[in-house]
C-alpha cells in the first residue's frame, strides 16, 4: 500500500513512547515518577468546571462554532492582552485554536508553499520540525547554547537560508530550556524578520509559567506594526491540556489565511470549552500568582537536589522544566535508564527535542514536591 513519502521523515511522537513505556512498567506493578511530560497536576479551578457544565444550558451550545471562534472568547483575551501586555488587539487579529498545536501546524501551510525553509529552534518542541516536515517545507535548525542563554542567535542564518524562508518559529519562554527572552532580543528579531520578509512567529504557550517576582512579556509589545504571530494556550497556565484550546493574535493577514486553512480542515472548538476558556481569563491574578508560586517552590527543592547529587542544570526563570546535563561518563540512554530502571523515574533524554543534545535531559515540574523530592533523592552522588 502506498502512503505518503514524508512520513519517513516523521518518527512516532516521543511522549507517545514514553506514555507506552509507562504503561507496561505499571502494568508490572512497577512504581513510577514520571518527571517526561510537561502535564500539570495541578486541579482545574472549579469555576472554569462549573461554567463547561452550565453552559451546556445555553441555546446552540451543540451548533457548530464560528470557524475563528466564539466573539465572547476573542474579547476576552482582547482584554487580558490589554491588561497584562498593554497591547491592543482588534477582533481580527485574534482567532481561537483546538489548542496551540494545532495552530502551529496549519500556519505552515498558511505562510509557506510546498519547498520553503522554516528556521526553527534546536533544541525545540518536536512539532515545529515535525510539521514541516508533514506539510513538505524544510526545518533549518538554528542550534541554541548555553552562552547564549538558549537565545537563537541571528548570525548563525546563513543569507541563503534567509532568502529561501518564509517563517521562523521561536518559543520563549522556551520549552525545553526553560530560557526566558528580553525587550531588546525580541525588537532585534523583529527587525530581522521585517528585512528578511519573514514570518516571525513566538510560541508563547508559557508566557505565564515565570518566576513570581517577573512580569510576563508577549512578542506584540514590541511590535508596533503587527507583523508578528503569538501563540496562546489554556493549558500550561490553567491546566486545561486536556480540554484542547489555544488561541493565535497578531497580524490579521496571517490570522486570515490561518482561518482558510482551518475552516476546510476543522469546524472550530466545542463551544462550553471556550466559555471555560473565558472563567479562566475571568479568574483572580492571584491564581496565576499561586500557580507560579507552586512551580517555583518546586524548582528550588528539585535545583538543591541536583546540587546535592552533582548533577549540572541550566537556571532558569520560565517554563516548569530543568534542562540539565548528563553526569560524565554516561551517555543519555544509559543515564535515562538507569533511573527508570534503578530509581523508577522517567525524564526526557535531550535528543528528544534535536540531534545536538544528546548530552542532556529534561526534566518536568508536574508532579507534587513531596513526590518528586522522594524519587530524586534516592538518586546516588555523580562525581
Amino acid at each position: 500500500m502506498k502512503t505518503n513519502n514524508r512520513l519517513l521523515k516523521v518518527s512516532e511522537y516521543h511522549f507517545k513512547t514514553i506514555n507506552d513505556i509507562k504503561n507496561k512498567l505499571k502494568a508490572k506493578n512497577i512504581k513510577i515518577t514520571d518527571l517526561s511530560i510537561g502535564d500539570p497536576d495541578l486541579s482545574v479551578d472549579k469555576s472554569i468546571i462549573d461554567e463547561l457544565v452550565y453552559s451546556l444550558n445555553y441555546s446552540d451550545f451543540n451548533k457548530y462554532p464560528p470557524y475563528d471562534g466564539i466573539k465572547e472568547l476573542k474579547l476576552k483575551i482582547i482584554e487580558y492582552y490589554r491588561q497584562i501586555y498593554f497591547v491592543n488587539l482588534e477582533l481580527d487579529e485574534v482567532i481561537i485554536l483546538i489548542g496551540s498545536k494545532e495552530g502551529i501546524s496549519n500556519l505552515i501551510p498558511a505562510v509557506c508553499d510546498i519547498g520553503d525553509y522554516i528556521i526553527i529552534p534546536n533544541p525545540r518542541y518536536p512539532v515545529y520540525e515535525m510539521c514541516a516536515n508533514l506539510w513538505g517545507n524544510n526545518p533549518y535548525k538554528i542550534n541554541l547554547r548555553e552562552k547564549d542563554d538558549y537565545l537563537l542567535n541571528l548570525k548563525d542564518i546563513p543569507n541563503e537560508i534567509a532568502k529561501k524562508s518564509k517563517l521562523m518559529i521561536i518559543n520563549y519562554p522556551n520549552n525545553p530550556t526553560g530560557a526566558v527572552a528580553n525587550s531588546q532580543y525580541y525588537k532585534e528579531l523583529i527587525k530581522y524578520c521585517n528585512k528578511k520578509e519573514i514570518i516571525l512567529c513566538n510560541d508563547g504557550a508559557y508566557n505565564e509559567i515565570i518566576k513570581e517576582n517577573k512580569n510576563p512579556i508577549s512578542i506584540l509589545q514590541y511590535d508596533n506594526e503587527k507583523t508578528s504571530v503569538e501563540f496562546g494556550s489554556f493549558s500550561k497556565t490553567y491546566n486545561m491540556t486536556g480540554f484542547r484550546i489555544g488561541y493565535a493574535v497578531g497580524n490579521k493577514k496571517v490570522l486570515n489565511s490561518l482561518l482558510k486553512i482551518k475552516s476546510n480542515i476543522d469546524s472550530g472548538q466545542f463551544k462550553p470549552i471556550q466559555c471555560a476558556a473565558i472563567k479562566a481569563l475571568e479568574l483572580n491574578r492571584k491564581y496565576v500568582n499561586n500557580i507560579r508560586k507552586v512551580y517555583n517552590q518546586r524548582r528550588k527543592a528539585v535545583e538543591k537536589i541536583l546540587s546535592d547529587k552533582k548533577i549540572n542544570f541550566y537556571k532558569t526563570n520560565g517554563t516548569f522544566y530543568i534542562w540539565c546535563k548528563v553526569p560524565e561518563n554516561y551517555t543519555t540512554d544509559e543515564f535515562c535508564e538507569e533511573l527508570l530502571y534503578n530509581y523508577g523515574i522517567i525524564v526526557t533524554p535531550g535528543y528528544a527535542f534535536g540531534k545536538l543534545d544528546n548530552n542532556y535531559f529534561r526534566i518536568s515540574l508536574t508532579v507534587d514536591e513531596k513526590t518528586i523530592c522522594e524519587s530524586l533523592n534516592k538518586l546516588k552522588v555523580y562525581n
